[in-house]
């Protein structure tokens, strides 16, 4: 990365920024479509624990979802790189459909978790999509404040609108009604997908071969840093699939306040510290990130309270703020094929989801819910020490260090 040390009141005019870009504010504020309509799958675990079913069946369910978009990931590299309009538009449209189904089998173990496979299969095409042609749209060293930016608007969509208008539905009528309302959302997304350009790449780049890809990403340090990024992963499967099963166990009231919270340091740190990632050091955000999260694995083990629920979100932000720009810009820097590695660690999060909803869903039938928030914290601390020896590897300044590796032949 180049030019971290530039003044964040100058962003928005910097060179390679592409905010003055129609098109691309266009694609960009679309990209808020896709997870509000995902956020029914957050109301799923609520809605199960509400209806008497344990927390292994709770997870196995949330696994079906993730099964899904695992199913998608080994095609939607491919596609991001060479018909990304297309998969956009097929993306929301499967989406809209397993949303439909499940509103019509909202009663139905079985037929819920086929639906929220389906649904999610359609959100991963979306997410490896968007973030690749997002990506693909600013020169390297642009890349950790754009996905900042982006990470925080995503989590806008999710956390704040997307969470509120889903608990909202669900509040006045009922779990399908809510499913229903939001496959809407998801055909409205095609439509828009249809009417919508992506913005064009800031440089033109040749899809490597399968070959190159496979090269670059099982070099020691990058399978290191995916254990990492696998590790946090688990971390935040765990708060995403089971905090509303958690909240209605414990009768802790709304989740909507926390994802708030959450949001509110998301949004004002990465306006205010977007650009520091690389001033600052990928290697230690990463690893103080984890540290942080360690702390909230066990303050959602023992919290009994909403303050304390919100206190969590704060706490939850803060340890997200800069740890994923932080993470993707290292992958994307190291592996060559923007698409592929959006694949690649779209299928490392799915694993991560899988392992987590199963294997937590399990710890939290034998040994209650505590346990599960306390093994998700013994993940987010191995996280930061495998992390804490990739410190000077992980800096701009070193690519491919010790590796072999040569550096992003794409840059700018």
């Amino acid at each position: 990365m180049r030019g971290p040390d530039r003044a964040s009141s100058s962003v928005a005019a910097a060179p390679g920024l592409p905010w003055r870009d129609p098109r691309f504010v266009g694609f960009f504020a679309a990209a808020s479509l896709g997870p509000v309509a995902s956020m029914a799958l957050r109301f799923v675990p609520g809605h199960l624990e509400g209806a008497g079913h344990s927390p292994a069946t709770i997870g196995e369910v949330m696994a079906a979802s993730t099964l899904g978009g695992m199913l998608a990931l080994p095609l939607a590299g491919w596609l991001a790189q060479h018909r990304l309009r297309a998969m956009l538009i097929g993306g929301a449209l499967v989406q809209a459909l397993g949303l439909a189904c499940a509103g019509a089998a909202a009663d139905s173990v079985g037929g819920l978790a086929a639906s929220v496979a389906l649904m999610s299969l359609g959100t991963a095409h979306l997410d490896v999509g968007v973030v690749a042609a997002v990506v693909s749209s600013v020169p390297a060293g642009r890349r950790p404040q754009v996905l900042a930016y982006y990470f925080a608007f995503v989590s806008l969509s999710r956390n704040v609108i997307g969470s509120a208008l889903a608990e909202g539905l669900l509040g006045r009528w009922s779990f399908a009604a809510m499913c229903q309302a939001l496959a809407g959302l998801a055909v409205l997304h095609a439509i828009v997908r249809v009417v919508a350009r992506a913005p064009a790449p800031a440089a033109e780049e040749v899809a490597p071969s399968s070959r190159e890809f496979v090269h670059d990403f099982v070099r020691p340090r990058v399978l290191v840093l995916l254990g990492v990024f696998t590790l946090l992963s688990i971390h935040f499967v765990a708060q995403e699939s089971f905090i509303t099963a958690l909240s209605t166990r414990r009768a802790l009231g709304s989740v909507t306040p926390l994802f708030t919270a959450y949001f509110a340091v998301i949004a004002l740190g990465r306006a205010a510290a977007g650009h520091l990632v690389d001033r600052l050091g990928r290697g230690p955000v990463v690893v103080a990130s984890a540290l942080l999260l360690v702390g909230v694995g066990a303050g959602l083990a023992e919290v009994r309270t909403q303050a304390g629920m919100i206190a969590l979100g704060i706490a939850t932000g803060l340890g997200h703020l800069l740890l994923w720009p932080a993470l993707y810009s290292t992958f994307y820097d190291k592996v060559r094929g923007r698409g592929m590695v959006s694949a690649a660690l779209g299928a490392a999060l799915a694993v991560a989801g899988f392992v987590a909803e199963l294997g937590l869903g399990a710890v939290a039938s034998l040994a209650g819910y505590a346990a599960l928030y306390w093994t998700a914290a013994g993940c987010a601390a191995l996280a930061a020490v495998l992390a804490l020896p990739l410190s000077r590897w992980m800096s701009p300044t070193n690519e491919g260090a010790g590796d072999g590796a040569d550096p992003d032949p794409h840059a700018a």
